[in-house]
């Protein structure tokens, strides 16, 4: 069996705009600066398959036409260097197979969890497509849902292993969550499906995931990796960088898993503890650039010190190589907490979920149904 160089990349995001309540910045261009980095070295390193691990585009209802452009422009590129395998995710537009019927036969999208063989490269792929809670939940209890669907996966990878081609690689290619990297912000327990380590069996070659935005890889029971998103999306993880793994499976060896990384952007968290003038501000930013292109900014401020005009000043300000994208007032715990209690309106409900279904892209009927619940909820309440 001939050793296998595999590029493995995942949640693209494609039409991010950051910072939305903040200052809105449009990621598309840098995207594609990366994106550009990133078939060159395909060629480069001439590899044999393109594996992308889901989440592709941002927005899963109506991403920009721009954003569906540029993602059908380079899937076709990288499909001519290798075959592109594409698992759909939660972010990715629901029309995808728009796309499908005109993409060449070297290119497979697969939202499902049926096995794909290459027999041309030895090997075999095993999906694990993004698995949301809501699509178990009309059959099964909230309490059980989990475990009842985590068994399910586990009985799954069991029967694939039993069927492994013992002249193939095998390869788990998942959108999901490993319940000890929990932490990430977005996985959430009450919405999808967490599987634990445990719950993989031996004997895969490789798992290519993506959802998880940093580079991370367990090591047990066989290389997990998330390979990280394309560009840093927000600062939760400021020391976060874009990029994509390769790997290159021999037969009885261990994965070489190289990551590569983009220099597109870096984020840059600053705390201001006293009252200081623009210049500055501005000063103390250029002393700590760390890219020579694109510096997202956010300033941190002691909430009792930000004033409304110097909130304005501060949020205008940008230089050559750098851009404040968030001014952020910080409170101790005990002044959020009265803060918060003061300031939350129950009415205010539906209208704060109007707009969050604006954003995400939710339908108007779902905008309806959550305030026939808020109305039959309050209502209860009130008697």
């Amino acid at each position: 069996m001939r050793p296998l160089k595999i590029l493995h990349t995942a949640d693209w995001h494609l039409g991010l705009v950051s910072w939305k309540s903040h200052r809105e910045i449009d990621r598309l261009e840098e995207q594609r600066e990366c994106l550009e980095k990133l078939i060159r070295v395909a060629r480069d390193e001439r590899v044999d398959l393109v594996l992308h691990a889901g989440d592709l585009f941002h927005q899963y209802y109506h991403p920009p036409r721009e954003a569906i452009q540029l993602a059908a422009e380079v899937i076709v590129e990288l499909a001519e260097v290798a075959p592109f395998v594409w698992l759909i995710g939660n972010h990715d537009w629901y029309a995808v197979e728009a796309l499908q019927r005109v993409f060449p036969k070297s290119i497979t999208v697969i939202r499902d969890m049926e096995p794909r063989s290459f027999p041309e490269l030895g090997v075999t792929i095993f999906p694990i497509p993004y698995l949301p809670l809501s699509r178990f939940l009309a059959d099964h209890p909230g309490e059980t849902v989990q475990a009842m669907v985590r068994d399910h996966l586990r009985r799954t990878m069991e029967k694939w292993k039993n069927s492994f081609n013992p002249r193939h690689f095998h390869i788990l290619l998942g959108h999901l969550t490993v319940e000890e990297l929990a932490f990430y912000a977005e996985a959430n327990a009450s919405r999808e499906i967490f599987l634990k380590k445990a719950d993989f069996p031996h004997g895969f070659s490789y798992g290519a995931l993506g959802h998880l935005h940093g580079y991370t890889v367990l090591e047990t029971p066989f290389p997990l990796c998330y390979p990280s998103s394309l560009v840093p999306e927000n600062f939760k993880n400021p020391d976060q960088k874009g990029g994509f793994v390769l790997v290159e499976l021999v037969f009885g060896e261990r994965p070489r898993i190289c990551p590569v990384f983009f220099e597109s952007s870096a984020l840059l968290s600053i705390d201001l503890e006293r009252p200081l003038g623009v210049l500055e501000v501005r000063r103390l930013i250029e002393e700590r650039l760390r890219n020579g292109r694109r510096n997202y900014v956010r300033l941190r401020i002691p909430g009792e010190i930000l004033s409304p005009e110097w909130f304005t000043e501060l949020r205008r300000l940008r230089g050559e190589h750098f851009e404040v994208v968030v001014v952020e007032a910080v409170w101790d715990e005990e002044d959020r907490q009265e803060s918060d209690q003061a300031s939350f309106d129950i009415a205010a409900l539906p209208e704060l979920f109007a707009r969050f279904a604006e954003e995400e892209g939710l339908s108007e009927d779902v905008v309806r149904l959550f305030e026939v619940y808020y109305h039959r909820a309050f209502e209860e309440d009130q008697e």
